[in-house]
């Protein structure tokens, strides 16, 4: 069998995370930063209330772009109304 080149493309996720820009973040980093599970990261950016963009099958958040969004006080508390219903992470 031939073995592949590695490209950009077949790189391991943990190597393109590596490569990644501190000011965008992955749903783990979402999550981290706004002390929620992932499951409501995910939740959140399918339905278009968190600001989010999706590279292929991976969402990606801007860091300064999720702190804009939790300190602004339009709807209230964003946050708060994003999250009703949902279940907050807790630290084990």
């Amino acid at each position: 069998m031939a073995k592949r080149k590695q490209t950009k493309r077949t790189r391991p996720r943990a190597q393109r995370l590596a490569a990644m820009d501190p000011a965008i973040l992955d749903v783990n980093g979402a999550a981290e930063l706004l002390g929620v599970s992932t499951t409501t990261i995910y939740a959140l950016a399918r339905k278009g209330r968190i600001p989010a963009t999706r590279v292929g099958r991976e969402w990606r958040f801007a860091r300064h772009k999720l702190i804009s969004w939790v300190a602004t006080d339009s709807e209230a508390d964003q946050l708060a109304v994003a999250l009703r219903g949902a279940k907050l992470r807790t630290k084990r």
